[in-house]
């Protein structure tokens, strides 16, 4: 008897300690997938933000269209009733009364007017006017929003330190990360000096560094191909202003060559292969745009690249 409770208790250590054993690796691998993820959402913010950095340098817009905002004045009291008076002056005297009093009335409810200044009587009213515009690579505007870019750069700063903290969890090399930081401040010496050439060179620099990231925080196959396939694209994209055609053309064969690999890939989704297929050939259509070596025409197909790549991401 004595015998069966030693057994029995050495039984129940040893169910403990296997328990506890799969509870801490159950928990751990939790935590790491936990860190995981978070650090793939900090990796996905700062390339979707590079993304656009490199796109706001050729006023590139994601959309077709623009938003503008024009102010118009609206004529003061006196000048509405003068015109008033001649437009209906074939109007007998008590229509003509009736219409004034009407277009006072209509001024005094304005609601959505922003702006007043009475002076001498007179009332000035000003209102915004909205209006849609279709934008595109030939019409855009060549004036880079320096100031903007400015402000997406220091904005970017407040979120490197969390960053840098979530990779270091990865496990991913000490000098890769530091290095990665080291060339965001070379980035911003060049937007402070509002250096368009140097911008785009030191955005591909970093965006290098995005591919490594990926590859230690992503489980997904095709993403990792498509981050890849980017890279090596805006190296092509950065050197468009030096015209280096010839360096221009070999990033772009890389950047088939890397692609590629996803034509054979079994993990691809079936409502995705399209998509797949579709990016092959306009990256293979980009190449022809390097042959005749004109910008717009590349900034064209690139546009049209990064936006259907968005479906496989």
């Amino acid at each position: 008897m004595k015998k069966y409770k030693i057994f029995l208790f050495i039984f129940l250590i040893i169910v403990i300690i296997v328990l506890s054993v799969f509870l801490y690796f159950n928990i751990s691998r939790g935590n790491n997938q936990n860190s995981k993820e978070k650090a793939l959402a900090e990796v996905e913010y700062v390339e979707t933000k590079l993304v656009t950095l490199f796109n706001e340098l050729n006023n590139i817009e994601s959309r077709n269209y623009t938003v503008s905002v024009k102010e118009i004045e609206s004529p003061s009291k006196e000048e509405n009733s003068e015109s008033s008076s001649s437009s209906n002056s074939k109007e007998s005297t008590e229509q003509q009364s009736q219409g004034q009093e009407q277009n006072q009335g209509q001024q005094d409810q304005g609601g959505k007017t922003n702006d007043s200044d009475s002076q001498g009587g007179q009332e000035e009213k000003t209102t915004q006017e909205f209006e849609m515009k279709e934008t595109g690579i030939l019409t855009k505007t060549e004036d880079i929003d320096w100031e903007h870019v400015k402000t997406e750069v220091e904005n970017l700063y407040t979120s490197i330190p969390t960053i840098t903290l979530d990779l270091y969890q990865m496990q991913i090399p000490r000098e890769n990360i530091l290095a990665f930081n080291q060339e965001f401040d070379k980035l911003t010496i060049s937007v402070k000096e509002e250096n368009k050439e140097n911008t785009l060179l030191e955005l591909s620099n970093i965006y290098n560094y995005i591919p490594t990231f990926v590859d230690n925080v992503s489980d997904s196959d095709v993403y990792k191909v498509v981050i890849k396939t980017k890279n090596n694209l805006f190296k092509a994209y950065s050197k468009l202003d030096s015209k280096n055609w010839n360096e221009i053309s070999n990033d772009v064969k890389t950047t088939i060559d890397t692609y590629a690999s996803l034509l054979s890939n079994t993990n691809v989704e079936r409502e995705k292969q399209e998509s797949v297929n579709k990016i092959y050939i306009m990256l293979n259509e980009l190449q022809n745009a390097v042959n005749v070596q004109d910008t717009s025409v590349f900034l064209i197909k690139y546009k049209n690249i990064l936006e259907e790549m968005n479906n496989l991401e």
